[in-house]
């Protein structure tokens, strides 16, 4: 449910509730909760209710509303309800008009320390949370608490991790574990950009709850939302440029990092094909690419094969190249020196190298199809060469020597043959 907005909308480490849902008249209300209630199975009697914010806040449902809701509940045979809400929204009159079905909330507390708190602008303290939880479980209501493993500030994540456990454990019926990711539109965001913050990988994250994972009273969750690099329109620059500012900017480091501790391949690939960037962005609108992809589809191969493409911004899976920074950057390859070709090849070869080393033995086969004499063919058989693996370029060389003049030589009829040809052999 997305109505109106959250009544603090500050937390350092959130950005949805920086977003503005719809006006939450009665009327919105009314038709939204006629819409859930009318898609329930017969059989269903637990609801849980998500937000950005807090329920039980008459900004965002009215009290009408709120007792609307509460109606459907009943008439509907709905005999547990989890909701989401701020200590501050936890009142007693409240409470009440949820009598006769079992409540339970939700209670973002993050972390117990009142210095931390403050500094990830949570806008309550420990006491706010005490009171909220002690009057729920007055008015036979239960208390899910929230829990944010890894958040900035925090010297010993293990130890704030099992200090704030046992802490809530003390006021919770449950508690759910959460790994901290960056949000799209939230500060953290911003800080893991500036490289002042990192998420956990999932390995990690299991790392550091695995004390607490056989705990009755807790879950844990690796990935709230679907974790992908988003970048808010605010925090777009012109990445058009050579050197060194346009090949290990920021914004392509958090990528490279992203891709090498959460990314997972598609199952469905087993060979991995390099392919060169293009100028025109995305670059499957490019002529190159478009007859790449016109081969590659004629040999009814494609779906096993994951294109990755190689440039200045790093390696760029096919699914990823219309986000940015990928579909907004332009390497001028005529403005290259020596030394910028040089340092291409180290920082690619290694991005390559580290690609490859997480992920490599998801593939069975490791392809390319670039130009010889091309920075990113270099850097691929340096990073291969150290690793020990097998690579194979579906161009041949006898054509590329014959085409190695022409102003655009992948596309080539004779290499676009190759392509196909050297794939269909494999």
């Amino acid at each position: 449910m997305k109505f109106g907005r959250c009544a603090w909308h500050q937390c350092l480490f959130c950005g949805y509730g920086r977003i503005k849902g719809k006006e939450p008249s009665i009327e919105n209300l009314r038709n939204e909760f006629d819409s859930l209630f009318g898609k329930l199975e017969p059989d269903v009697d637990h609801i849980k209710v998500f937000g950005s914010g807090s329920f039980l806040d008459e900004e965002q449902i009215s009290v009408e509303g709120r007792r609307y809701f509460i109606q459907k509940c009943r008439e509907s045979g709905i005999k547990k309800l989890t909701i989401e809400s701020r200590p501050e929204f936890v009142r007693g009159d409240v409470l009440k008009e949820f009598e006769g079905i079992e409540l339970e909330v939700s209670i973002g507390l993050e972390i117990a320390d009142d210095g931390i708190l403050d500094k990830i602008n949570k806008g309550f303290h420990l006491r706010d949370f005490e009171m909220a939880s002690k009057l729920l479980h007055s008015h036979n209501a239960r208390v899910r608490t929230y829990l944010l493993v890894n958040l900035p500030f925090v010297d010993d994540i293990r130890k704030s991790l099992d200090d704030s456990v046992k802490y809530a454990l003390k006021f919770s019926d449950s508690i759910v574990l959460i790994n901290l990711l960056p949000h799209y539109r939230s500060r953290l965001m911003k800080m893991w950009i500036r490289g002042e913050w990192n998420f956990l990988s999932r390995d990690e994250f299991y790392g550091v709850v695995n004390r607490w994972k056989d705990n009755p009273k807790i879950e844990v969750d690796v990935e709230t939302f679907r974790f992908i690099p988003k970048f808010p329109p605010e925090l777009r620059e012109d990445l058009s440029g050579v050197g060194e500012r346009y090949l290990t900017h920021p914004h392509f480091e958090v990528w490279q990092d992203y891709l090498l501790r959460w990314y997972e391949v598609p199952g469905d690939k087993e060979i991995l094909l390099f392919l060169p960037c293009s100028r025109r962005k995305p670059y499957s609108a490019s002529e190159t690419h478009r007859k790449i992809i016109k081969k590659l589809n004629e040999s009814n191969l494609r779906r096993k094969i994951h294109e990755v493409m190689i440039s200045n911004a790093g390696l760029i899976p096919r699914e990823f190249e219309n986000y940015y920074p990928f579909n907004a950057y332009n390497w001028d390859e005529k403005l290259e020196t020596e030394e910028i070709k040089k340092r291409y090849i180290e920082v690619t070869s290694k991005r390559i190298e580290n690609y490859l080393g997480v992920h490599g033995h998801r593939y069975k086969k490791v392809l390319c199809f670039l130009k010889y004499d091309s920075e990113s063919y270099t850097a691929l058989r340096i990073a291969c060469s150290n690793l020990g693996i097998g690579m194979m370029n579906l161009l041949g060389p006898e054509t590329y020597k014959r085409i190695r003049n022409y102003k655009r030589p992948l596309q080539d009829k004779g290499a676009l043959n190759d392509l196909l040809y050297n794939l269909e052999l494999i």
